[in-house]
């Protein structure tokens, strides 16, 4: 249950569970109040703790949220909070409302097809029908040039809204001696543009598949710090490929 889930009654199931369910919820909506319990899914699964919020809207019933326990809780450093300011705050907002999606007559006409059955309808035909098969649109693919055309100030002005992050993690420089004269050479200097294969990795969203240990390599050869979880490694490559594609356009 570390989704939301939404509960309600069954009288078919258990007769008599819409009219107590309906009598709770009406209790907890007038006392302003939720309830903390344990749900078990299977006789065999550990039971996990919830919260039943009820809700006041023409569905009913009680919205499902996991609760973690004190074991599943961490301590966060003071100095880890981090900080923000107006500024940043309303360079967030000019971003979110030149890109928001507003009033749209039909959402669903607006909405990417599945690509990966677009691929397989397009396989089933050229099989059927013996034709050459086609490369197929995706069209959920992020469009980072028309993302950039649309807002691109907006972009520009939110990233210099934010404070200064910590200095990257350069490549070390080590020495060896030559076999032939003894003498020194310096290793390759950290590149200033990155590489063309990480580009097209994050063209076809393939970046979330390397390791972590292929994303710290690939973030020390442009200069980026390489700590953090692999979460936070796919993150940091992203933006630095974004930006990267920013100062090309």
């Amino acid at each position: 249950v570390s989704k939301p889930l939404l509960a309600a009654s069954n009288d078919y199931l258990i007769p008599g569970s819409g009219k107590a369910l309906f009598n709770l919820k009406q209790s907890m909506l007038r006392k302003d109040v939720y309830a903390v319990g344990e749900l078990c899914l299977k006789s065999s699964a550990a039971s996990k703790m919830i919260a039943l919020v009820p809700q006041n809207d023409s569905r009913g019933g009680f919205l499902v949220l996991h609760i973690p326990f004190k074991d599943d809780t961490r301590g966060v450093a003071s100095d880890d909070y981090g900080f923000v300011d107006r500024n940043a705050v309303d360079a967030a907002k000019s971003l979110v409302s030149k890109t928001a999606i507003t009033n749209p007559e039909n959402i669903a006409s607006i909405l990417p097809e599945n690509p990966l059955l677009r691929h397989f309808y397009t396989f089933l035909e050229s099989v059927t029908l013996g034709n050459e098969l086609q490369k197929p649109q995706d069209d959920a693919r992020m469009d980072v040039a028309g993302m950039l055309e649309q807002a691109r100030d907006e972009i520009e002005n939110f990233s210099l809204s934010l404070p200064e992050d910590d200095q990257p993690v350069k490549k070390a420089v080590k020495r060896k001696t030559s076999a032939s004269s003894g003498s020194f050479k310096r290793a390759n200097a950290v590149p200033e543009r990155i590489p063309n294969k990480w580009i097209e990795m994050y063209r076809d969203d393939a970046v979330e598949n390397c390791t972590a240990n292929e994303l710290k390599e690939g973030l020390r050869d442009i200069g980026e710090r390489v700590g953090g979880k692999k979460a936070d490694l796919v993150d940091r490559m992203h933006r630095a490929i974004q930006n990267e594609l920013a100062r090309e356009c």
